[in-house]
């Protein structure tokens, strides 16, 4: 008798399932056999070093997801609608708030770095600009080309030529995408990424390397001639060599980082300095293992798929000759979390932003160890 009530509800219910199963998944991702995260050493063991930061609040998510200094002391970010703000270095007062610079583009903007003293090249997702502050002066520099339009422009380095070096994290999940493009591109595990170059004398952009996994942070080399690219969800740097005898060529840089590395810089010192979004995912470790299962969970909505626990940012500090991990400083509250663009000013004292934290980090680091861990 029971049965019998049952037997329709559970008919629907069985024929909605087949159909769920049966739907097109919005990805299509494929498998990678993702190595082990590194056991943490020394170098790498999670410690509260980054409670010590002094933290700025200065807007909603996505405020300064790119940063830069300027000579003058100020550092310089972006927001989400496209303004360029500035925060004046070296307060420790976490009270003081950003003044407004220029709008841009009605448009966020990832990336920020110097073409010179009072020129900003700036990246919104689909383009390139520069920005004089002396006359207020907006141009727009490159939007890719009819064929091959940009599609998520993240991070970015200038020579010291004018040449600027930039980022395009995906080009299948681009700005354009009414869907969460970074999570797609993480989940399908695609090179869908490149790095290109902006060339002063002609005003194009030229492709310098593709089939990158999602590659953010990017600075250049102490002695110009390679380029150091983060794949954020490869867990690796890259060196791409764009000068010298080696030209053309691509290196990894760093493996098997312990968690997903995002902006990159150097200090100067030796050092290259990595903002590290948050640490690794057993989670994700899963669904790249098994593209079947991901296709499945990706359908499902949000409240439903798993959760992990609150990701906590870290910064690395590797040795720029031997790629080797130094040391690593950590936040174990989660009060900083995904860690974007990072700089470093003059005096030697760390910048980092937040991709969906909006707030600005200030870290004096400790003096590195004199003989680099290995990673």
């Amino acid at each position: 008798m029971i049965f019998r009530y049952l037997a329709i509800p559970l008919g629907i219910l069985a024929t909605f399932l087949i159909l769920w199963l049966m739907w097109p998944s919005p990805i299509d991702p494929v498998r990678w056999d993702e190595p082990p995260a590194p056991a943490a050493t020394e170098a790498t063991a999670p410690n509260g070093a980054l409670r010590a930061a002094t933290i700025y609040p200065v807007g909603g998510a996505g405020a300064a997801r790119g940063i830069t200094i300027s000579a003058d002391g100020m550092v310089y970010f972006g927001t989400p609608s496209g303004d360029i703000m500035r925060l004046r270095a070296g307060i420790a007062d976490d009270r003081v708030r950003p003044e407004h610079v220029a709008h841009i583009a009605d448009a966020p903007i990832f990336g920020l770095a110097w073409i010179d003293e009072s020129t900003l090249a700036i990246a919104t997702p689909a383009r390139l600009f520069s920005l004089n502050l002396t006359s207020g002066t907006i141009t727009a520099l490159s939007a890719g080309n009819t064929t091959a339009p940009f599609g998520n422009l993240t991070q970015i380095a200038v020579a010291g030529n004018g040449t600027i070096y930039f980022t395009d994290s995906s080009a299948r999940w681009d700005h354009a995408s009414p869907r969460p493009g970074y999570y797609y591109d993480m989940l399908e595990n695609r090179p869908n990424g490149a790095v290109y170059a902006w060339d002063p004398q002609t005003g194009e952009s030229a492709l310098v390397r593709d089939r990158l996994y999602f590659p953010n942070g990017i600075a250049i080399a102490s002695d110009g001639q390679s380029l150091l690219v983060s794949e954020s969800f490869r867990y690796m740097i890259r060196r791409i060599w764009i000068a010298g005898p080696r030209r053309g060529e691509v290196e990894v840089f760093a493996k098997n980082l312990p968690g997903i590395p995002t902006g990159i810089t150097l200090d100067g010192e030796g050092n290259v300095i990595v903002a590290m979004a948050t640490g690794r995912s057993r989670l994700l470790t899963a669904v790249h293992r098994h593209p079947g299962l991901t296709r499945v969970l990706i359908k499902l909505p949000q409240w439903l798929r798993p959760s992990e626990p609150r990701p906590q940012g870290f910064i690395l500090r590797l040795n720029e000759a031997s790629g080797r991990i130094g040391d690593s400083f950590h936040d174990p509250d989660s009060a900083i979390n995904y860690l974007s663009g990072i700089t470093v000013d003059p005096g030697g004292v760390l910048w980092f932003g937040s991709a969906f934290g909006g707030v600005i980090g200030r870290f004096a680091p400790p003096e590195p160890p004199e003989h680099p861990a290995a990673p």
